[in-house]
């Protein structure tokens, strides 16, 4: 099919609708960083310990392993879009919930409930994303679940420190208003549809997503569609195929790997208490106002992956990333041994930890944050896609309770330098696992990224050099 023979605006139209889901769920991750603080301030209307705020911050990941599993089941029974609005209810009354908190538990159940929704998203849009773009724009679209994530914590960031403990709940129910009214019109996953041989709504969800001026463009890409899908569907499979099938295996492999890279690093600690991790420095900065600063770089480093990653490729970013990651993380952990263990004052010198940890922050926004989820939608066939990324949703959720709540428990022990320290030893061991085990995919259908994962290239390629030789003798 000829690439001018479809219209992209409409893709670009579903996928930010879709992923307002993900800036619901990133406004409850970027609201602990104005929350924690005045909860376990003399003027909270809540008082809450570090004990209790530790346990704020992880259970909205907690919840999301639940949330993981029931995705798994829904997301091919009502479809795609169904469960992405569905996400949105508890997702919205999480913010309900803290409104009308009387105690430390109503903020527990808040937390969890909002991460059961979390979980579902964290499954269900990269599926739908990878299913509606052409592998044109399949990387730039898939940024954007991650950049919206950006966008809820900004949003969340930049209003905490100005308005009270309640009027923030009240403005970060805007967003699920917005995405309920938008994305209740896109189209479903017409490969989705295809799955249940509903043909007919699979050529109408085309249509709409790639405005096709010649019909035989839509044919084409339908009849390439349904072959996928009716190979895919021919070996159908269970949770047991996960690791039969060889190309299974190296996806979960890649997918479980960048998972424990990325949590590693230390993003859901340090997203949960930016403002009490910066405020050692002393540069003059407010606590508040860098944590604003850091988030409106996520977003524009956000807005720079998207724009480079079918350009440079998933592994150069990968690898760039999580080297300048590791750089960076090493810096803030020699900061904290310098100040706080040898007592060192360090005047005029604060503005060094600001910067590492907005620099950490910026790079891994450009792609070590949201490639290992938009790969999700990459590395699997249709057959197994929901229970696979389902299972690697999960283990990155645990991966991040873990590492936000031992986060408070290292540093009460050791230091905030010893955990530092450990976040930059795992993105220096993570550059030896993404060199060796990561396939670049930019520029490959679905398809053929199956037949790498699965060798099928390489078969097909032995074949017919014994063909040619063959023939030649």
């Amino acid at each position: 099919m000829n690439t001018q023979d479809t219209k992209q605006w409409p893709q670009y139209l579903a996928a930010i609708t879709a992923t307002l889901s993900m800036a619901i769920a990133g406004s409850h991750i970027g609201w602990t960083s104005p929350s924690l603080p005045y909860l376990k301030s003399d003027d909270s209307h809540l008082p809450m310990t570090n004990d209790d705020s530790s346990w704020i911050a992880s259970f909205f990941l907690l919840g999301s392993v639940p949330g993981n599993l029931l995705a798994a089941f829904i997301v091919d029974v009502i479809g795609r879009k169904r469960s992405l609005l569905a996400a949105g209810l508890p997702l919205t009354l999480g913010w309900l919930l803290i409104i009308f908190a009387r105690n430390a538990y109503y903020l527990y159940a808040s937390r969890f409930i909002s991460g059961f929704g979390m979980g579902i998203v964290y499954v269900v849009c990269p599926m739908y994303i990878g299913e509606i773009a052409d592998k044109r724009i399949r990387g730039a679209l898939g940024t954007f679940i991650k950049l919206m994530v950006t966008f809820g914590e900004l949003y969340a960031h930049a209003v905490g420190p100005f308005v009270t403990f309640h009027e923030l709940a009240y403005s970060c129910l805007i967003i699920p208003l917005v995405f309920f009214s938008s994305f209740i019109w896109m189209p479903e996953s017409p490969y989705f549809l295809v799955m249940k041989n509903q043909h007919r709504e699979a050529e109408a969800s085309l249509k709409a997503l790639r405005r096709y001026r010649t019909k035989n463009g839509l044919q084409e890409d339908l009849d390439q569609m349904t072959k996928d899908v009716l190979m895919d569907m021919n070996n159908r499979a269970g949770f047991r195929d996960l690791f039969l099938s060889e190309g299974n295996r190296k996806g979960l492999t890649i997918c479980f790997g960048l998972q424990l890279i990325l949590q590693f690093s230390g993003i859901a600690a340090i997203e949960s208490y930016t403002q009490e991790i910066v405020a050692p420095s002393e540069s003059g900065l407010a606590p508040g106002l860098t944590v604003i600063v850091l988030s409106v770089c996520q977003m524009f480093a956000g807005l720079g992956a998207a724009v480079m990653v079918d350009k440079l490729g998933r592994r150069p970013l990968l690898m760039s990333t999580t080297f300048c990651a590791a750089i960076v993380l090493m810096i803030s952990s020699a900061f904290y041994v310098m100040k706080i263990e040898f007592g060192y004052p360090l005047k005029g010198l604060g503005w060094i930890l600001d910067a590492s940890v907005i620099l950490y922050e910026f790079i891994i926004a450009l792609g070590l944050n949201p490639l290992p989820y938009m790969m999700l939608g990459e590395l699997f066939p249709t057959n197994v896609k929901g229970v696979a990324v389902s299972i690697a949703n999960i283990w990155g959720s645990l991966l991040a309770f873990f590492v936000a709540k031992m986060f408070q428990v290292v540093t009460d022990t050791c230091g905030m330098y010893a955990s530092f320290a450990w976040f930059a030893a795992s993105c220096v061991l993570g550059l030896i696992f993404i060199q060796w085990f990561v396939p670049e995919t930019k520029g490959k259908s679905l398809g053929e990224i199956q037949d790498e994962l699965n060798c099928r290239k390489k078969v097909k390629t032995v074949i017919q050099e014994i063909y040619i030789k063959t023939i030649d003798f």
